[in-house]
């Protein structure tokens, strides 16, 4: 449950430091997280890189039926 509220924040934000701000949380925590629900969902929910974070197509689909 935490990773899915995690998840919605970081799409909302677009940022894992903003979600995890907002969450009272640590970035990492936020990050080992997604990664986990990633990994058991067999799908990349982010695009990460140096400028930030981007919902992949998978991630759309999976935020929008949450």
């Amino acid at each position: 449950m935490v990773a899915l509220i995690q998840t919605l924040a970081v799409a909302e934000y677009l940022s894992f430091h903003r979600a995890a701000r907002m969450l009272s949380t640590s970035q990492s925590s936020v990050s080992q997280r997604i990664r986990a629900l990633e990994e058991d969902l067999g799908v990349v929910l982010f695009d990460r890189n140096t400028r930030g974070v981007r919902l992949t197509e998978a991630g759309r689909h999976f935020v929008d039926q949450m």
